[in-house]
């Protein structure tokens, strides 16, 4: 049989992630563990490119992001040290969120966009009427989830049930769930007090479910991230009112994005 990533390498994108996702909470069988793993990864490599192109492109347009220093993180050494401490301590995490956060890192793109991108804000109010939260496209880095499962520790000592952090986290103790937020929700992201897309740990699936992510129920990480980029990293334009028109620039930031 043809491998998974020799399809997803021939255009089968598609067809190869619904495979990985029908193996559900269950995961890929260890067999190919490799296969579906390096599928994942070349997924992810192709996210990063489309990112890069998008936040040049941004950038190229005016557009003022609102927190310049984390609009691209690459992934560093100690990202990944993370993320492997977190993946002993917590268990399993889904081969989508670990080649993410391994290869894409952190992004940003909140900001405000003015006439180029006009219901885009942060710090001002949006100069349409048009009732329309973009959902600007922001990723966590990987420390941020060996930082959550920390505070998840201090947590439990606060409340007496886990008397020393630093040995519960080297333990590979498993026994808790949590959530990790992989980002602000769509009304956050316009600095509006809101909630937090995020994904339920551990979790052996290929490609999580990203919860609290508004008329998108049940949608799985790699779905959020074809959606975003294919608004140009605004996935929220898809709700635009009938008879408002999108930003032209919404073409040009999705011009010859890679597929995935």
């Amino acid at each position: 049989m043809t491998s998974w990533s020799a399809r997803y390498r021939a255009g089968e994108c598609f067809a190869v992630w619904d495979e990985l996702r029908a193996y559900g909470s269950t995961g890929v069988p260890e067999a190919l563990y490799g296969d579906a793993e390096e599928v994942a990864r070349e997924t992810m490599s192709r996210v990063a490119a489309n990112i890069d192109l998008v936040v040049e492109r941004l950038a190229d347009a005016g557009y003022a992001f609102a927190f310049p220093e984390y609009v691209c993180q690459p992934p560093t050494a100690d990202d990944r040290r993370a993320i492997t401490q977190a993946e002993q301590s917590i268990g399993p995490l889904p081969l989508a969120l670990r080649a993410c956060m391994e290869i894409v890192g952190g992004v940003d793109l909140c900001g405000d966009g003015g006439a180029v991108l006009p219901h885009v804000s942060y710090h001002f109010d949006p100069g349409e009427d048009a009732d329309l939260y973009p959902d600007p496209l922001v990723l966590m880095p990987g420390r941020h989830l060996w930082s959550v499962w920390r505070s998840r520790l201090e947590g439990l000592v606060d409340e007496g049930a886990c008397p020393d952090p630093a040995q519960e986290a080297g333990s590979g103790s498993r026994s808790a769930v949590i959530d990790f937020v992989l980002a602000p929700d769509e009304i956050h992201k316009a600095n509006v007090s809101g909630g937090e897309q995020r994904i339920r740990l551990p979790d052996r699936s290929a490609d999580p479910e990203l919860w609290s992510v508004p008329r998108r129920k049940g949608v799985t990480l790699v779905e959020y991230l074809r959606t975003s980029l294919s608004w140009g990293g605004f996935p929220g334009y898809d709700d635009l009112p009938a008879g408002v028109p999108w930003p032209e620039i919404l073409e040009e930031l999705r011009r010859d994005l890679v597929m995935f």
